[in-house]
């Protein structure tokens, strides 16, 4: 039983991607969102500046937000001024997101710092700097002590043979509950007509989410289902060239670029299938908000089957997109407050309630902590 009188365990989470809306930000705000700061006290460290409400959460906590840039610019300066932190915020556990062995640069400043509790977490199944990635896993594997991963994929990625422990991401699952009013309210704002079956994307515009692929699976089920549209929410830096590429296809007119939005469940509800083609994912949580809107989705086979909580999943092949695109135009419409009724209980029962998982974590750091005494 915890000892109620107990001090706050003092923990440092770092965002080693920028704070966005992005799959990492929003796991570890989620997270922030639920800590009881009677429990736990949570600083943050970002690469950019955070919005007014990321603040407003960790200073609930009794933490404060940092600004840091440079990691991978100025690594030695950038190791000094989180040493800095750690050591002047009295952090007993340091907690850094990413998803290669570059994070060994947070755990030299955690180490530097004094922190006693260091604390990898895997997010995803690969990454971009795989020489770097290569060259520091021995350092890497000697300074963290305690390893996450956000599914049994992620963390054999990054710790082979190694000991980690799976915290599911998680979501408020009740959010992304199938709404009507939603549905017909957001459609009329976008110009989509109730007889329109409208496949959704979400995600950053870079190549893991491959949307480039996705826009020549839609042109290849136009020709079968011209009645269909793509919405494709997000930003990025390939988003340019594929607007260039829908003008090309001749399919401008069926696809529609939103951008950064806030109002995702609504637009889940608006949808009639989702679709993500990805390169590769951790568990990515937007799947896991599609099935709780009770959407049909249909996944690139080299996503984790562990998103799949529910049979409104299907995984198909990205080596070719007219075979993604039989997989697309396969889906059906399906009674949405039903689905999503039964997607909600499935994803609870599984573990990736955000209240749950908030108490896991707070567990782990409470263990971690007084482990780390001994």
């Amino acid at each position: 039983m915890r000892d109620a009188v107990a001090e706050p365990v003092r923990v440092l989470m770092v965002l080693t991607v920028r704070y966005g809306k992005n799959g990492i930000a929003n796991c570890v705000m989620n997270y922030i969102s639920r800590l009881d700061p009677a429990r736990v006290r949570c600083d943050l460290v970002c690469p950019n500046e955070p919005d007014e409400a990321a603040r407003a959460m960790v200073e609930k906590t009794g933490g404060r937000v940092f600004v840091l840039q440079g990691r991978n610019r100025h690594p030695f300066s950038y190791v000094k001024k989180l040493s800095r932190i750690i050591r002047e915020r009295g952090i007993v556990i340091v907690h850094a997101h990413g998803n290669s062995a570059t994070l060994a640069t947070e755990m030299i400043a955690a180490k530097r710092g004094g922190a006693r509790v260091r604390m990898p977490h895997s997010h995803n199944t690969t990454c971009n700097m795989k020489t770097a990635d290569k060259l520091l896993r021995g350092i890497f594997y000697g300074l963290s002590t305690d390893n996450i991963a956000c599914s049994a994929a992620a963390g054999e990625w990054l710790f082979p043979k190694r000991g980690y422990t799976v915290l599911n991401n998680a979501i408020d699952a009740e959010k992304f509950r199938f709404s009507q009013a939603k549905r017909e309210e957001t459609r009329e704002q976008l110009g989509l007509a109730p007889e329109e079956f409208v496949f959704l994307h979400i995600g950053a515009f870079n190549a893991q989410k491959n949307q480039a692929f996705l826009l020549e699976a839609f042109h290849s089920l136009l020709k079968p289902s011209p009645e269909s549209r793509l919405l494709l929410v997000g930003d990025g830096e390939r988003r340019a060239s594929c607007e260039a590429r829908t003008e090309a296809l001749g399919i401008r007119k069926q696809v529609l670029f939103v951008g950064l939005r806030d109002d995702i469940p609504a637009l889940l509800s608006v949808a009639d299938a989702f679709v993500l083609p990805s390169l590769h994912e951790g568990l990515p949580l937007t799947l896991v908000e599609a099935q709780c809107a009770g959407l049909p989705c249909v996944a690139s086979d080299r996503v984790t089957r562990e998103s799949a909580l529910t049979d409104l999943v299907t995984f198909a092949s990205i080596e070719q997109a007219d075979v993604f695109a039989s997989a697309m135009t396969g889906l059906n419409r399906v009674e949405r407050a039903t689905a999503s009724n039964e997607a909600i209980v499935r994803v609870e029962t599984a573990g990736y309630d955000i209240s749950q998982n908030a108490e896991t974590l707070m567990a782990i750091y409470e263990k971690a902590a007084r482990t780390a005494e001994i």
